[in-house]
């Protein structure tokens, strides 16, 4: 890496630092209430809360491992598993950590013995289906509008799902038809020519190959992915109502449906690791809007937050070195053998 590459690295870290900090000081503030109030509230949660809480938690992520093992053909859940808690635990410290997960988990499929087309594929798939549930949930919460009492503090948030089903139609149509996917790979090659002169992209014979690759993992594992992807929002939905529940805080399906589609979108907003405080802020303000407590909605989304994101970077990091131990081994046998 370059001296320039390494600055700006730097310069996103700390300014993604703060950016993660100063959201989470001021999230009390935002919503009208105090970190004292917070704190009142979160004290109130006994460990066998917490643990029952931890195992719906495990639950979502094995679910979401059917997912993942059903879009890599030969992938276990178990190493499904290992892919989620470890891309997750370098994507919620890093900066566009997103990348680096990704990267990390290229690292480990062809450590196992798959291809980078294989992973390519698997990489479009799983995209594809978290945005597909990103929107499901944003329908869902949409239609019981007319059950929120205020429905129109929810109105406002509705502007930012104007780009999700945007962003689903178009991969909807280029993989319906190869002749849109090369044309749209042709367009993009030029869009990038046109800003890197250098650059000779071959994204107009790519894009129909992975399309193909797309639709074979679809049409044979789309029945575990459906079920997998069902439970594991389920189990989130069911995650985010138990923190309110072991406070005392008592919301509406409507409103929790919302708020967990506040989130997922929030979660697409790659300015902090995770989104950490802009996912945080964001949601907290939805349920304020919506007739929530300021300090007991506070007090839930960070219980909620405390596994859904914290708690992945210690189990991750953990997964990471046993993974890392246990292919040491292998790789010394093959150096002695060589």
């Amino acid at each position: 890496m370059t001296t320039t590459g390494r600055t700006r690295r730097v310069i996103t870290s700390i300014l993604s630092g703060a950016a993660t900090a100063g959201l989470m000081l001021l999230l009390p503030r935002v919503v009208g209430s105090t970190w004292k109030a917070v704190g009142d509230v979160l004290s109130q949660v006994p460990l066998w809360d917490l643990a029952a809480l931890a195992v719906v938690w495990i639950g979502g992520l094995w679910s979401h491992s059917f997912v993942l093992a059903a879009s890599l053909p030969g992938l276990t859940r178990r190493r499904g598993l290992t892919l989620n808690l470890t891309g997750s635990a370098v994507a919620n410290v890093l900066p566009l950590g997103g990348a680096a997960g990704t990267g990390l988990n290229y690292a480990m499929t062809r450590r196992w013995g798959f291809s980078p087309a294989a992973f390519g594929g698997f990489l479009a798939v799983t995209t594809l289906l978290n945005v597909v549930a990103k929107l499901g949930v944003v329908a869902v919460a949409l239609a019981l509008v007319p059950f929120i009492h205020s429905a129109s503090a929810f109105s406002a948030t509705s502007l930012l799902f104007l780009p999700v089903p945007v962003a689903v139609a178009v991969v909807v149509w280029v993989l319906a038809d190869v002749n849109v996917a090369t044309a749209f790979g042709r367009a993009v090659d030029r869009l990038i020519r046109t800003f890197r002169r250098d650059h000779r992209s071959q994204l107009a014979s790519t894009v129909p190959e992975l399309r193909h690759s797309v639709l074979r993992v679809l049409r044979a594992g789309w029945r575990p992915m459906t079920v997998g992807m069902l439970a594991y929002l389920a189990l989130q939905l069911a995650l985010l109502w138990l923190c309110f529940q072991v406070l005392g805080i008592s919301l509406g399906l409507p409103v929790l449906v919302t708020a967990l589609a506040v989130g997922q979108l929030l979660s697409l907003v790659p300015v902090t690791p995770g989104s950490a405080g802009v996912f945080e802020v964001g949601t907290a303000a939805a349920l304020v809007a919506l007739g929530g407590d300021p300090a007991g909605v506070t007090a839930g989304l960070l219980l909620f937050r405390g596994f859904t994101y914290l708690l992945e970077i210690p189990v991750g990091g953990v997964t990471l070195a046993i993974w890392c131990w246990t292919h040491r081994r292998p790789a010394a046998r093959e150096a002695v053998a060589g």
